[in-house]
């Protein structure tokens, strides 16, 4: 009897073990996302087109299109606070949805310009 016992206790103890690994996410950031190489293009077609933050309409504030214009955004939160923080309000978060703004090109960041987003706001930022 002892020996089942001790079975059964292997047995749930390496069943636990496995349900616990498929239950934790798998660290998917990479360490190399940078601006240059994965967000820029992210930026640009859900922030930095015309009519948008592009720099050259009037009333939209910032230019979104380099770095360097999107860089007073990264320092004083406010694109964390709009773009993930506030993703799920229609009005304030961004991109803006097309319910309330038709001309937005996208109502939302698909997952994947999500988690890159995410991981390079995890990274610091890396140009």
């Amino acid at each position: 009897m002892k020996i089942k016992s001790l079975t059964l206790s292997a047995v749930l103890i390496t069943i636990l073990a496995c349900s616990k690994d498929q239950v934790e996410p798998a660290a998917t950031c990479d360490e190399g996302t940078a601006y240059s190489t994965n967000v820029k293009d992210i930026i640009d077609q859900t922030c930095a087109y015309s009519g948008c933050h592009d720099g050259f309409t009037g009333g939209v504030p910032g230019d979104l299109t380099s770095y360097e214009g999107l860089e007073r955004f990264l320092n004083d939160g406010s694109f964390v606070e709009r773009v993930i923080d506030r993703r799920n309000n229609p009005t304030t978060g961004m991109p803006p949805n097309q319910s309330v703004y038709p001309e937005s090109l996208q109502d939302d960041l698909s997952d994947i310009q999500l988690e890159i987003i995410t991981c390079w706001i995890q990274n610091n930022y890396p140009e």
